[in-house]
């Protein structure tokens, strides 16, 4: 799950808000925020690159299954679990509300400032309770990580505050769903987050996995990634008024040109997953770029049309390697 996160997130606020009476722009909104902070946790994954580094320095070898092996050890294992989402939620909404204060009315900013600084202490206390543990837990180095990571979350906050105008509630809705809906997505994973951590070490489950075969179990989560794609994908275009047949072009059957690779490549499985990922998704990319590139319309409709295109060819293509794949 790379960017399914995001979309899933943008999916869960911008349908809850439309359900909750919000209109279409304070829906999109929440989506993008949501998605924004579904992005956060996986930000990590450059402190695992960086320990990888050094561990080749000591002597580890350049390799996929090397560097998970180094980097699963601290991606998803700080800023991942529940209790840091819980957390981050709190840094988030207390960045918010600050962020607001200045824009306030004069008859309300003082209201606005007491609100802020009630959610400031709150969130001084959820760091408080979260850093430490995580400390004792994993050590002084995810300390830090767990202390920086929440610190970028405060300064997310504080931009979505002063470039949006939905309300302070909404935006911190719209981070809790990013933030606490991340993790579920990565029980699919080689190594599922540690939910509790750092109150409790062990995850409540293991690695969610589609079918005994390596090769199967992995097209299982790409098509899992794809769904919650294609979910964010369908959301947006309904708030925007969109219409899918609209933005989608025929020339997305490319896809099926993909089936021989289930026969001219390794068969990937989840350790080395960039035999698939380096060529299917590629081969999407492309191919929505030229329907975005050669169509009619304004940048944005020419934008949807490429993400959808693209989208389409990449179902098109996993759904027909893994019939070449099942008969072969």
């Amino acid at each position: 799950m790379f960017v399914g996160h995001e979309f899933f997130a943008f999916a869960l606020a911008g349908v809850g808000v439309r359900l909750a009476g919000g209109d279409a722009r304070t829906a999109l909104t929440a989506g993008f925020v949501a998605a924004l902070c579904a992005l956060l946790p996986d930000l990590d994954i450059a402190y695992g690159f960086a320990t990888y580094l050094l561990a080749v320095g000591r002597g580890a070898p350049l390799s996929w299954e090397a560097f998970w092996v180094v980097a699963n050890g601290v991606h998803r294992v700080v800023t991942h679990p529940l209790p840091v989402g819980v957390a981050a939620t709190c840094w988030f909404a207390a960045a918010a509300a600050v962020g607001r204060v200045r824009d306030a009315r004069a008859d309300v900013r003082a209201v606005s400032v007491t609100a802020a600084g009630a959610l400031a202490v709150v969130a001084l206390l959820a760091a408080g309770a979260v850093v430490p543990a995580m400390g004792r837990v994993a050590g002084d180095a995810s300390a830090v990580v767990a202390a920086v990571y929440l610190g970028t979350v405060c300064v997310a906050g504080l931009a979505v505050a002063r470039r949006t105008d939905a309300p302070v509630g909404v935006l911190v809705v719209a981070a809790g769903v990013g933030f606490l809906s991340h993790p579920f997505g990565d029980v699919f994973m080689a190594a599922p987050p540690p939910l509790f951590s750092p109150f409790a070490a062990a995850p409540p489950t293991g690695r969610v996995a589609f079918a005994a075969d390596q090769t199967l179990n992995l097209l299982g989560v790409l098509f899992v990634e794809v769904a919650a794609v294609w979910a964010g994908f369908l959301v947006c275009l309904r708030l925007t008024g969109r219409r899918l047949r609209e933005a989608f072009a025929g020339r997305a059957v490319v896809g099926v040109g993909y089936a021989p690779a289930a026969f001219l490549l390794p068969q990937p499985t989840m350790v080395d997953a960039h035999v698939l990922g380096f060529t299917v998704v590629p081969l999407a990319v492309v191919v929505g770029a030229t329907a975005a590139g050669w169509g009619t319309g304004t940048r944005a409709d020419r934008a949807v049309r490429g993400l959808a295109t693209g989208l389409a060819t990449l179902t098109v293509a996993g759904g027909a390697y893994l019939l070449v794949y099942l008969l072969a």
